[in-house]
């Protein structure tokens, strides 16, 4: 190589060195990436409890909350862009099992959103909340008196859970619960475990279906979890 062709070579390396020393002393500039998979799957979660909440929460009330959302999406020209989203369940009526003495409820919302990745793999994706509240009684009967009435109090351990489930997370929770009487005793025994002590005269005899031919007698009380979500606790005693 001749001594131009080395001077141009020493220059250009010169000029590489330079353009690099410039690049480090840039400040980053971000890119807003729109991935709002995750935000509309929230969304419809809390879409979902708040419908439980009326304790009128079928498919068309369902329904008519996602068109809401869409709505106010639009008027207010939110930045969350709304996948095309259908709903498969509403909670109500929710589906009842037995085993042995304990009895569960369970509250099932399913929706289905067309992502992106859906488009790739060609299935849509799912959004699911199951709401699960097990009640046995343990056999522990007292009496309680509250504001000089006598009520005949039966404990009853009840499992109580929340699961949101999707391709964007999986979370279970254990929401704290209250009284609406103001009589029923609640005490956390564990993550998702309570006793409560029902107040007998307040609870409401119930024919309980598990399945079509097998029902049994017992009974229905109520609480209400930190979500406005009412829970149905059901006991044969």
């Amino acid at each position: 190589m001749g001594r131009r062709g080395q001077l141009a070579l020493v220059g250009a390396l010169a000029l590489l060195l330079a353009l690099v020393a410039l690049v480090s002393l840039r400040s980053p500039e971000p890119i807003v990436a729109c991935e709002r998979g995750h935000l509309q799957a929230a969304q419809l979660v809390h879409l979902a409890r708040a419908c439980m909440a009326t304790r009128r929460c079928d498919l068309a009330a369902l329904s008519w909350l996602v068109q809401q959302l869409y709505q106010l999406n639009n008027t207010y020209g939110l930045p969350l862009r709304l996948y095309p989203t259908r709903v498969v369940r509403a909670p109500n009526p929710g589906t009842i099992s037995l085993r042995g003495r304990a009895i569960t409820v369970t509250n099932t919302t399913t929706f289905t959103i067309a992502t992106l990745r859906s488009a790739v793999s060609g299935q849509l994706d799912a959004v699911e909340v199951v709401v699960t509240a097990a009640s046995e009684p343990t056999g522990r009967t007292y009496l309680k008196v509250v504001e000089g009435r006598e009520y005949a109090m039966v404990e009853v351990r009840l499992t109580y859970s929340h699961e949101y489930r999707s391709p964007f997370f999986n979370v279970t929770l254990c929401p704290s619960l209250g009284a609406l009487d103001g009589v029923a005793d609640i005490k956390r025994v564990g993550a998702c475990e309570w006793l409560v002590g029902v107040p007998l005269q307040l609870a409401r005899p119930a024919d309980i279906n598990v399945q079509p031919g097998l029902g049994v007698k017992g009974y229905r009380y109520e609480l209400v979890d930190e979500f406005g979500v009412p829970v149905v606790v059901l006991f044969r005693w």
